[in-house]
């Protein structure tokens, strides 16, 4: 939303052709502020933040609209959007008004699918502008937005919204500038907006060939600039100069929208390379180095934000992974670049963080993932991938473990075993600790300890840990060993006891499994 918003403080001082239509004025003055654009765009985003439900969604954009107008009456908003603030049943009134695209970025992030990007878009239209051109411009604005952030090119963009939205995007921005004038619709603010954005060299360039056009230019280079940030990204210097100017309620939301999109980096081909050929050097000699240096370049992608593309497709359950049949088992397939989808049959494609990618794939239970599995490829099994999130198995079992415990389904506690079968866990033994470090232990070693056991009415369970945090309730008398499901169920067999379960957590939110559908679990990854 940066983009978005920094478009809308950019041009504010020269709304209403105040400007004198040249790309050569000073980025900030002091009424570089934001107006009704920002707000919009800041109420827009938190309703879909909120909202994973979208037959929720109609109502919550009203009430996080309303509650932010109300907020900033001041703004700039127009006449009828104020009186639909203060009414206790607002309803939508007909306007083909360009509000419906300045505040709809939010829509152009948050989903994995251009399809749903747009059924979002259209919704945070419809609650005002309902007005068919109201709601093109909305769905215009947010798959430009998605298609600039997957790592289209402007040709792919440009050719994509003539095609849908039959949009005029063949006039210049020099053949647009001395006709265009302050108008308030958006099938005279989105083309214009998408043409200084295909024309810009650089997301500067575009927020100044934006104003230069003239007009409705803080709304004009608003729906500019949110693009633009999808495409170039925004330099850290205009990001602060931003932060600067926005009160800390809106700032809350900017940044719990920037978190979820995990540093709002956009999918850049290029930014790959080094992992590309990480995985040909891997392809071409099969060394042990080879695979220590992958992940190596893996994890550094995914700490920068890194994204890769993946393979999906759409059932009664959602956009699902769609998975590789690879010896016997299924994998997911990641792609740096079109250029490797492009290798094999045609399918559809989203992109996605490389961590969300690798924790998906454990808890979907898939064998691991295959990188540009239709060239020069890399097959990474789970177990070698949980090494590249080390820092997420505990996160993410809390979560799961939460999902589970809400739900009771079925599928929320298949999820849950399949995690603690790819994730790193520690189980204490009776017996000092020595000097090794809990992971320093080896298999060998299984053999000669005896783990520690719980009671619950007379039977026995082994307690189980997702993190050495989680372990704190046993001291320097007990030793640790950090080890995988597998061996642990063969600590089952071996114990002279009739193990009942497993304790997952103990000290903490705790759950407990029977030993049968671990045995299971195994089974079925062996099958």
């Amino acid at each position: 939303m940066f983009g978005a918003i920094l478009g809308d403080m950019i041009g504010a001082p020269y709304e209403f052709d105040r400007g004198d239509k040249t790309k050569d004025f000073p980025l900030f003055t002091d009424e570089s502020q934001f107006t009704d654009d920002s707000v919009m765009t800041i109420a827009v985003a938190e309703a879909l933040l909120d909202t994973e439900d979208e037959k929720l969604l109609p109502a919550k954009l009203v009430k996080s609209m309303q509650a932010w107008g109300r907020k900033y009456p001041d703004a700039g908003y127009g006449a009828r959007f104020i009186d639909w603030l203060w009414q206790q049943d607002p309803q939508p009134y007909g306007s083909c008004g360009n509000g419906s695209a300045m505040r709809v970025s939010a829509a152009g992030w948050l989903y994995q699918s251009l399809e749903k990007t747009r059924r979002i878009a259209a919704m945070t239209a419809l609650v005002t502008h309902n007005h068919p051109e109201g709601v093109k411009g909305a769905e215009a604005t947010a798959a430009a937005i998605y298609l600039a952030r997957t790592g289209c090119t402007k040709q792919e963009i440009k050719d994509y919204i003539e095609q849908e939205f039959h949009y005029d995007l063949s006039r210049t921005c020099d053949e647009i500038r001395p006709y265009y004038y302050h108008v308030e619709i958006c099938q005279q603010t989105v083309p214009e907006a998408i043409t200084a954005f295909l024309e810009g060299e650089s997301f500067e360039d575009v927020i100044r060939t934006a104003v230069s056009l003239g007009g409705d230019c803080d709304t004009l280079t608003c729906i500019a600039g949110g693009i633009a940030e999808a495409f170039y990204g925004v330099p850290d210097d205009l990001k602060e100069e931003c932060r600067k100017r926005l009160d800390e309620d809106l700032l809350e939301v900017l940044d719990r929208f920037e978190e979820r999109i995990s540093q709002g980096k956009p999918f850049r081909p290029e930014d790959n390379e080094g992992l590309k050929e990480a995985i040909d050097r891997l392809y071409q000699k099969q060394r042990y180095e080879d695979v220590v240096a992958l992940l190596d370049v893996l994890q550094a992608r995914m700490l920068d934000g890194g994204k890769l593309l993946t393979a999906v497709y759409t059932s009664d359950k959602g956009t699902l992974l769609e998975p590789l049949e690879f010896e016997g088992k299924e994998w997911v397939g990641a792609y740096t670049d079109m250029e490797e989808v492009e290798k094999g049959e045609e399918t559809e494609t989203i992109v996605v963080g490389i961590g969300p990618l690798i924790m998906g794939i454990c808890t979907e239970g898939m064998a691991g993932m295959i990188l540009n599995p239709f060239g020069k490829s890399a097959v990474l099994e789970t177990q070698l991938l949980m090494n590249v999130v080390k820092s997420e198995p505990d996160r993410l079992f809390q979560n799961t473990l939460q999902a589970y415990r809400k739900n009771k389904g079925d599928e929320d506690l298949i999820r849950l075993l399949r995690l603690l079968k790819a994730v790193p866990l520690w189980v204490p033994f009776y017996g000092k600790d020595d000097d090794r470090e809990p992971e320093e232990y080896r298999a060998e070693d299984l053999p000669g300890m005896k783990p520690v056991l719980l009671y619950a009415d007379e039977e026995a369970y082994i307690p189980i840990f997702t993190s050495r945090e989680e372990m704190n309730g046993y001291k320097g008398e007990f030793a640790k060993r950090k080890t995988a499901l597998a061996d642990i169920d063969l600590l089952v067999t071996a114990s002279e006891e009739e193990i009942k379960g497993f304790v997952i957590n103990a000290f903490s939110d705790s759950l407990t499994f029977d030993t049968k559908l671990i045995s299971v679990l195994l089974k079925e990854e062996k099958k």
